[in-house]
Formats: structure tokens, sequence, C-alpha cells
């Protein structure tokens, strides 16, 4: 599991020893690492503590220092084993996990063995594994680029896919054309994050400019009637996530969510974890609670036929 893992890393590394090597910036001048602080009093054995947060914000910067707790080929594998051994015994049967390359590169990590490991943990028997790579907008268009040319010089055969996550507001999506025409080239499938932290112009724009196949969350599409009837009328899928939608702010409750509105207006929806870890959430809890909702066995039946026609590796 990706507690566990994460909780003997804590013993590997310490926290003081992460936040001596973390940017200042991820440590004391946002709100978001607070909870950071009394650990290096402390000592902390309990990996719960690296992911907590209160705000979109505060996620993303407990999502990167995590990171510093993965420093070389060996920890990236052992997370990877652990993330693969969670969905196994969920007995689930395919599942495509986005992973953020520069996280670990920046660490020290070498690009190709994160290629290697990629494909290693994917070639092993049962839940079948597809990766689809994080260029992460906040690193800017130039360092995606990079980090994606980077990539297809070692092509893991199990890499089906790009996305770009981060700060939507800041990191608009018209500035990664060049990453997404690349990627669309060399016969990637393209997802893009949007629709979330942002508003429905940052799907209009992921639609026309970046020409995604599929949208990260999407779920604030349903401010724009022009919009819905557009996704539902090509029926390009929105990736949703109910749960990380409540948990970063998106939408105040499960009750509040657009995602009945948007499958009433034909869209066609997947339902996912987005970061099952920090959201401490399963795909099974996530289908119970759309359930909720008000959505019938049939329609999250739908919900899992869309998500397998709109897989980049089936």
């Amino acid at each position: 599991m990706p507690l566990e893992f994460f909780g003997r890393q804590l013993k590997k590394y310490t926290v003081q020893e992460a936040l001596s090597t973390a940017p200042e910036r991820f440590v004391k001048s946002f709100r978001g690492c607070a909870h950071l602080l009394p650990a290096i009093e402390n000592g902390a054995d309990d990996p719960r503590f690296l992911f907590a947060f209160d705000s979109f914000e505060t996620f993303l910067r407990s999502y990167l220092f995590s990171a510093y707790f993965v420093r070389d080929i060996d920890d990236f594998r052992g997370l990877a084993q652990a993330v693969r051994k969670e969905f196994e015994e969920q007995g689930l049967e395919y599942v495509e996990i986005t992973v953020s390359v520069f996280e670990y590169t920046m660490q020290g990590v070498p690009i190709e063995g994160i290629a290697e490991v990629l494909d290693e943990v994917a070639s092993q028997p049962g839940v079948k594994i597809r990766w689809v790579v994080d260029l992460i907008r906040n690193l800017g268009p130039e360092r995606c680029e990079q980090t994606l040319r980077e990539m297809l010089q070692q092509r893991p055969a199990s890499w089906v896919g790009i996305t770009i996550g981060g700060n939507e507001g800041e990191f608009p999506p018209a500035q990664f054309a060049n990453c997404y025409d690349l990627a669309r080239s060399e016969g990637l499938g393209l997802s893009v994050h949007a629709g979330e932290a942002a508003g429905p112009e940052s799907v209009w724009d992921s639609l026309r400019v970046l020409k995604a196949d599929r949208i990260g969350h999407g779920v604030r599409s349903i401010e724009d009637p022009a919009l819905v009837s557009h996704l539902a009328e090509h029926g390009i899928p929105l990736e949703v996530c109910l749960t990380g939608n409540v948990k970063t702010g998106v939408y105040a409750s499960y009750e509040a969510h657009s995602l009945p509105e948007l499958y009433a207006a034909g869209v066609k929806v997947t339902l996912n974890t987005d970061d099952p870890t920090f959201f401490r959430t399963t795909l099974s809890e996530e289908f119970a609670h759309a359930a909720r909702l008000g959505l019938t066995p049939d329609d999250l039946a739908a919900f899992e036929s869309n998500a397998r026609a709109s897989a980049f590796g089936i």
C-alpha cells in the first residue's frame, strides 16, 4: 500500500532530511505545509500527515512535497509496486495510472531507470497497467516539452498517454500546444486537466487548441450550456473524480456535484479516483458515491463501458 511505502520512507529519510532538500517555499511560505512543522520537532512516523491539505492549492503543495521521499530508482520501484499491489487487492482488471516523472527526476532519479521500472511493473501478471505521464503544467511549456522529449527517447512500451495537471488558472492549456502536437504525432493519447480549478474556458482551450481526446475532470463544463452540448455531441469523455472534487473544494459536497446533471445531458462520463492516497478513496467507493447521488445500476454500468471505450491502452 502507498501509505505503508511512505511509512518506510519516513524512517529511511526522515522529515528533517526532506525539509533540508525541499525548496523553502514548499516548507514555510505556504499554509499547505504548515502541518509539517510540528513533525520537525516531534519526529513523524505516521505517513498520513504527508497527505494533509485544505484546498486545491495546498493539495498541490503537499503533493509535490511527498516526492522528496522518493530519492533513487529503488524508491521509485517500491512506490510503483505499492501502487500496483493496491489495485490488485481491489480486484481491478485494467488501470491507467498517472505518473509525474519530473517529480522524481528532480530528485536525481534517472529517467531511463524510471522508464524501465514502468515497463517492469506493467509487465507483471494480474492487473493490466498502462501509464499516463503528467508533464506538470506548473513547470511551464518549455520544461514540459523537454520532459516529453526525454521520455520519448526512452519510450516505455506501457506508456500510452500524457496529461498536464497543476494550476489551471496560472498555466492555461494553450501554452502547451507544441507539447500536445508532438505527443499526438507520436501516437500518444491526450488528456488535459481542465474545468476543475478553472472554468469552462479551460475546457474549450483543451479541445480547440490541444485537441484533447479526454478531459481530466471537466466538471465545471456545466457552467456553459454550449460546452455541455459540444461534449455530448462529440462524445468527449470526462474523467470525473467525485471525492477529489469535494476534498479540494471544487464542490462543497457530493450532493452539489455536477455529475448527475452532466450525465443527464448526455455527456460521456467515466469515474476515477484522481489521487486515491491523498483522497483516501477507491474506485468502488467512487461508484458508491455516484449511486448515492441517484445514479442507477444501468448508469453505473454505462460509466464502466465509457471507461473501456475511452481507454488509451486497451
